[in-house]
């Protein structure tokens, strides 16, 4: 008879054009000193060998399950592992990265050990293969809600999936959404919102590729900016209502209005004025933003923008940027 134990740990793996590392990020999981885990390669619509490559994984390890779908996109295919996921517990690895051997070992015993915590933040490791920079944690717990949102908005990767392992449960009606390409960060107050218990762990190390030609580093498209502003907005909004909380807005709502001057000097010829006067309409003055603990030179560009206006702003970087 078959073992009809459900694994505690579902790990989704979206996958495409990554043949050159697909097989060193796959063996890392499978080379964990933590075993109880299902493995969901997610072949989106690949068009090189990794569909392939899957199929031959699978063949080796009943702990692999692989689905082969269309080309949907990076939501997509974390969705589709969602939807079959059998874990109590959630982690995204990206196909072109890799973790360490003892990546899940000490985590997951910790879980265990800590049911009431619904999110565990793992450490980074800035990887290109020459200078390697781990950004190490201080571990402790956080179930303070207005301390949750502090940390988890204030650190850029801390929205990003592959950093964490999530209970199940909360994803149970919450999907990334598709089309964009900051889906993270869109989806990421969303999951604060279902979290109450958070734990920094300095266990583990998660290698994450800086590479030529993925998604974060390719010039930005004008749908690109479309999306930063969306995500961007859905954020200050959250923070907006947390009266308590003015730190985190400050920092929301520099990058708000930093994100339309540097999409109109990448695209010269589109005007992103009324993005930047939507933003104005959350109030808040300068003093506020000098004594906060953003930096004074973004504080002055803040204040120069309000002074001068957008349009004279753009003149000002342009002139700037010729020399």
């Amino acid at each position: 008879l078959l073992d009809m134990k459900q694994p505690l740990l579902s790990i989704i793996v979206p996958i495409y054009k990554v043949e050159e590392f697909l097989e060193e990020c796959v063996n890392s999981i499978l080379n964990q000193e933590f075993s109880d885990f299902e493995l969901i390669l997610v072949n989106d619509g690949s068009p090189d060998n990794c569909g392939k490559i899957c199929d031959e994984f699978a063949k080796k390890d009943q702990r692999i399950k692989v689905i082969h779908k269309v080309n949907g996109g990076l939501s997509s295919a974390r969705n589709a592992g969602i939807e079959i996921a059998k874990g109590s517990y959630l982690s995204f690895i990206d196909s072109d990265d890799f973790i360490s051997e003892d990546f899940y070992k000490d985590n997951m015993n910790f879980l265990i050990s800590n049911k009431d915590v619904d999110m565990l933040i793992a450490q980074v490791c800035y990887y290109d293969g020459n200078k390697n920079k781990v950004v190490e944690n201080f571990p402790r717990k956080i179930d303070v809600k207005k301390e949750i949102l502090s940390y988890m908005l204030s650190i850029d990767y801390i929205g990003s999936a592959w950093i964490n392992i999530y209970k199940k449960e909360i994803f149970d009606k919450l999907r990334y959404p598709e089309g964009s390409i900051y889906e993270d960060g869109y989806i990421l107050t969303d999951i604060i919102e279902k979290i109450e218990k958070i734990y920094i762990s300095n266990r583990g190390i998660y290698y994450y590729r800086n590479r030529e030609g993925s998604i974060m580093t390719k010039k930005k498209s004008l749908e690109n900016w479309r999306d930063i502003f969306s995500t961007h907005t859905k954020q200050l909004n959250f923070c907006y209502k947390i009266e308590d909380n003015k730190k985190i807005f400050i920092n929301k709502y520099v990058a708000c209005h930093l994100a339309p001057i540097y999409a109109s000097l990448e695209y010269p010829d589109t005007n992103f004025k009324e993005i930047i006067q939507k933003f104005e309409n959350y109030k808040f003055n300068f003093s506020q933003l000098w004594k906060s603990e953003i930096p004074k030179k973004t504080a002055i560009k803040l204040y120069l923008l309000r002074l001068l206006g957008y349009q004279k702003i753009i003149e000002l970087y342009k002139f700037l940027n010729r020399y």
